[in-house]
């Protein structure tokens, strides 16, 4: 039986995978990231480290396309209710790997989802039958709160990744993500300027290429609810003395 962590390069699949290699052993273990190729390059260190520390199988696959390539090619710009990037590069290409390389009966999943997420466990574990989905955090009653990973942190001797140091909620696709809001985008522009103009390219030349796309960023201004394009969002919003909505940073959850 090999144990597959659902990898996601966070600190929530990292501690999920470390718990399942002292369960079932290392030798059992395959951690399998799926690579949107807009990754955080410190993402990539994070997962050779867990992974040097662990002694277990690393695996990284990539469908080839980024989440921008994939808006594109169906001709829909993702949003914080349908998620076509996440979908493709994840989901649907992480079931086809199993498919091809596993049988239900030869593999477990372990997704790295908290008591705090518990709900979410359910619909995936349907969703995804006859392969089998589990959480160990759940399964032990874990509460992931911010002391307990830089607990885990300190304790393997690993540097937290600077994507969350920095103020971020998770560090995948280099900190863009369509189900995330106005703060989320507020810091990309802090932090990252040129990663932010970047995707504000990429939404113009897709605008460009088919003016019926609709922007994924939303604000209400007067009463009434605005789509905002990355470019409109700074130009208007990202001015120092600008109200935003400091709270709004949201996130996917991409593989499930």
């Amino acid at each position: 039986m090999k144990h597959i962590v659902s990898f996601s390069g966070g600190l929530g699949s990292a501690i999920t995978a470390d718990m399942v290699c002292k369960q079932y052993g290392k030798d059992n273990v395959v951690l399998l990231f799926a690579d949107t190729l807009v990754e955080d390059e410190d993402l990539y260190q994070f997962n050779k480290d867990v992974a040097r520390l662990l002694g277990c199988q690393y695996v990284r696959i990539a469908e080839g396309r980024t989440p921008w390539q994939v808006f594109n090619d169906v001709k829909y710009i993702g949003n914080n209710r349908v998620d076509p990037c996440s979908k493709i590069l994840k989901r649907d290409f992480l079931r086809k790997y199993l498919k091809n390389n596993y049988a239900p009966e030869e593999c477990t999943i372990w997704i790295g989802i908290d008591c705090t997420e518990e709900h979410r466990l359910k619909p995936v574990v349907d969703r995804t039958k006859p392969y089998s989905y589990r959480s160990i955090l759940i399964e032990n009653d874990i509460f992931l709160t911010k002391e307990y990973k830089l607990r885990w942190l300190a304790r393997n001797g690993i540097k937290i990744p600077r994507m969350y140091e920095m103020g971020f909620a998770h560090h995948n696709c280099g900190g863009f993500c369509v189900k995330s809001g106005q703060a989320q985008f507020k810091l990309l522009w802090e932090k990252f300027p040129l990663r932010y103009l970047k995707n504000e390219s990429e939404e113009q030349a897709a605008i460009s290429n088919n003016p019926k796309l609709r922007p994924f960023l939303r604000k209400t201004i007067n009463g009434k609810l605005r789509y905002l394009t990355l470019k409109q969002y700074r130009e208007e919003f990202l001015e120092p003395g600008r109200e935003i909505d400091e709270t709004e940073f949201g996130g996917c959850g991409c593989a499930l």
